[in-house]
């Protein structure tokens, strides 16, 4: 009987498992877009989670890894949403690194760039 009763709680933690590693918010769009070319003057970075996270760090560096000032605080909340304001982005490459935890206590860690082109001259 104990058997039993181990080989099944086996069964279930084996079924539970993969769908729990699964269960966790994943970034699923921001602003810029990842990759993305944006026009100078850039002021809110935003990131889109599939589920409610509390972003703990963030870390937004030039080509040259200066840390650029984010302004504001960073949200004490948990939200799907996240945005940050910076002084306007002058042309050149940007990474966005964050940290987050879940409500379940799990940490996530990641990261996305984008390049702010110079504006067109006048015609």
């Amino acid at each position: 009987m104990k058997l039993i009763r181990v080989t099944a709680l086996a069964a279930l933690l084996a079924i539970g498992l993969p769908f729990a590693a699964f269960a966790h918010a994943k970034l699923t769009a921001s602003v810029p877009k990842d990759g993305s070319t944006v026009p100078a003057g850039v002021t809110e970075i935003e990131l889109k989670f599939s589920d409610p996270l509390r972003i703990t760090v963030v870390h937004v560096t030039d080509a040259a890894q200066h840390e650029i000032a984010l302004k504001g605080e960073l949200p004490k909340s948990f939200a799907p949403i996240v945005k940050l304001n910076v002084d306007a982005l002058v042309p050149g490459s940007y990474k966005v690194s964050w940290t987050a935890v879940a409500d379940d206590g799990h940490v996530m860690k990641g990261s996305l760039g984008f390049t702010v082109k110079a504006k067109e001259p006048a015609k």
